[in-house]
Formats: structure tokens, C-alpha cells, sequence
């Protein structure tokens, strides 16, 4: 289902707005655009979510004493840095 959502832009937003959504670019329309700029907020939402509940989880798993030794970290900060390569 869609609902339609009014906006209301300075005359300069919405220059850009429609130079990026000319078809010519990645977008076609303006609605397209926004919408993909909802749909990277909502993931970076996720991304920031996920990272306080991990944080969460291991202040949580400090106060139990279950932490990891310093070169079992270092060994996953190795493996994290392969794979962004």
C-alpha cells in the first residue's frame, strides 16, 4: 500500500531534488529519490541499533566477567580488516 506525503522545499532543495531525479541520473523521478533516501536512513537506523545493542551485550557480558583476552580481539580485528578489503 501507498500513501502520498506532501513537502514543502526552498526553491534551492528542490533544484537539486529534480537535478538528481531528471532521469539522466539513478533516478527518474523525485519520488524516487526520496524514497531511496528514506530507505538509507532507515538502514543506517539499523546499523546504529544493532551497534548499541552490541555494545549493550558486551557491557553486559563485561559485568558477567566473560570478556574476550586482548589477542582473541585482536585476532577478529584482523579477520574484520581482511574482509573490508
Amino acid at each position: 500500500m501507498t500513501s502520498s506525503l506532501h513537502v514543502s522545499l526552498p526553491d534551492e532543495m528542490r533544484a537539486f531534488v529534480d537535478m538528481r531525479a531528471n532521469g539522466k541520473n539513478q533516478y527518474t523521478t523525485p519520488s524516487e529519490y526520496v524514497r531511496a533516501l528514506i530507505r538509507e536512513d532507515m538502514a543506517r537506523e539499523e546499523d546504529r541499533l544493532y551497534a548499541v545493542r552490541s555494545l549493550l551485550r558486551a557491557e553486559q557480558e563485561f559485568r558477567r566477567g566473560e570478556m574476550l583476552p586482548l589477542t582473541a580481539l585482536d585476532e577478529i580485528d584482523a579477520e574484520l580488516d581482511k574482509e573490508l578489503r
